[in-house]
């Protein structure tokens, strides 16, 4: 059995890994919590793992107090794993490709493997990420931007009247909760037809859009073309170890 954790900004997702198969984990707000005691809960009982892959994008701190834990509760080293220059099929498209976050990097793996074809692969959690992925395996590059929920949290830290009640999704907002609810979806969604539509001509074909994150469900109905995915970054992870990646 292998322990997956991707290791987000906000949230912390594990699954055991037995046989090429995921078998029931685990979510939670890691912001909100205390990791060892969050993790020491969820993973009592837990057989002891043959390796512990995380795909991180935390501060290094987070990275050394998880490191810690599973060494206490398991005596296993943690692998944390980095973007390679190319891997699982995917060539990496930054010159510097440990620069790549490692969720993008083995989300892209995971789609790749599921399907090779012209695709767009939009992640939603405390960023927006956009990737380009060629049928070959090619990444091509992305964007990064504030996930509709990032923005909403700025504009209510940095301005005095915009943040408080939770608005609604409508294209022409009388209150002020509406427009900046409608506001951060229609930019996200504005900004990924864009995008979508780049890649399509850089490639000279049509492309899947694909999505994936705890934010993507709110941008569904503003991207009728949009097809869910659910768990790359682990399924990614599961790849990796699955072929022994260095």
């Amino acid at each position: 059995m292998n322990l997956l954790i991707d290791f987000g900004n906000t949230r912390l997702k594990w699954a055991p890994w037995i046989a090429g198969q995921p078998s029931e984990g685990g979510v939670f707000a890691h912001a909100e919590a205390s990791l060892p005691a969050m993790l020491e809960r969820e993973w009592t009982g837990l057989p002891r793992p043959e390796r512990v892959l995380v795909a991180s994008v935390v501060k290094p701190e987070l990275e050394h107090a998880l490191e810690d834990l599973v060494a206490g509760m398991f005596a296993r080293p943690t692998q944390f794993v980095r973007s390679p220059a190319s891997a699982l099929g995917i060539v990496n498209a930054y010159a510097e490709h440990e620069r790549l976050g490692v969720d993008r990097f083995l989300a892209l793996a995971a789609l790749h493997a599921t399907s090779k074809q012209g695709q767009v692969l939009v992640g939603c959690g405390t960023a927006l990420t956009l990737d380009a992925l060629c049928a070959d395996g090619r990444h091509l590059g992305g964007l990064i931007a504030p996930s509709p929920q990032l923005m909403r949290e700025a504009l209510g830290r940095s301005t005095a009247r915009a943040g408080g009640a939770r608005g609604m999704l409508t294209e022409i907002a009388d209150n002020t909760a509406d427009a900046v609810h409608s506001g951060s979806l229609l930019a996200a969604a504005a900004l990924i037809r864009r995008f979508k539509c780049g890649v399509e001509r850089s490639m000279g074909m049509p492309v899947a859009l694909i999505g994936d994150g705890g934010g993507i469900e709110e941008l569904l109905p503003l991207l009728p073309d949009l097809q869910r995915e659910r768990d790359l970054v682990l399924r990614g992870l599961a790849l990796w170890a699955e072929h022994a990646c260095a």
